[in-house]
């Protein structure tokens, strides 16, 4: 009997244990991962927002210092960069910053001033520009999901808007 639970025990682990993985070799995807910062020290980033096929995401760029929402739009309208490109993000706006763009703050508020009529902004385009602005600097200290953001240009104005995604 003994023999015959010790066998059952022998056969099951070398079930489990050989469980139909087969190992792969190392797949290359995006850039590497850099050092960890050290702590206490200042991380800074700026975090923007691009398409992708299935919406929009945000991604972060590392930066010199504190990165204003003026300074955020402005990055995002020239474009994502070559590695972000190649994770397949884009941008559905089609304007660049010095096209005559105007982002101004004040407490909890940012608006972007186009110089297009802001009412044939896509959604995905529209969430780019609002999630940009509002998960970067902002006076007065609200959270990303709390600052307002609105649109104008061409005669129309959108807003306020609040970005829905972290």
């Amino acid at each position: 009997m003994r023999a015959r639970r010790a066998s059952a025990a022998v056969l099951l682990l070398g079930t489990i244990a050989g469980c139909g993985i087969e190992p792969t070799e190392v797949i290359e995807f995006g850039q590497p991962a850099t050092g960890v910062r050290q702590p206490g020290a200042p991380g800074w980033e700026a975090r923007l927002y691009f398409a992708v096929v299935t919406g929009v995401i945000g991604t972060s760029r590392p930066a010199d210092g504190p990165v204003t929402a003026e300074d955020a739009v402005r990055l995002m309208l020239k474009g994502p960069n070559e590695a972000e490109r190649t994770r397949g993000l884009y941008s559905d706006i089609g304007i660049r910053p010095e096209a005559g763009v105007r982002v101004t703050t004040e407490s909890g508020r940012v608006e972007i001033v186009l110089p297009l009529d802001v009412s044939r902004l896509t959604r995905t385009a529209r969430t780019q520009l609002v999630c940009t602005a509002a998960h970067n600097q902002v006076p007065g200290g609200l959270p990303w999901n709390r600052v307002r953001v609105e649109l104008s240009g061409g005669g129309k104005r959108l807003g306020p808007l609040e970005c829905d995604r972290a």
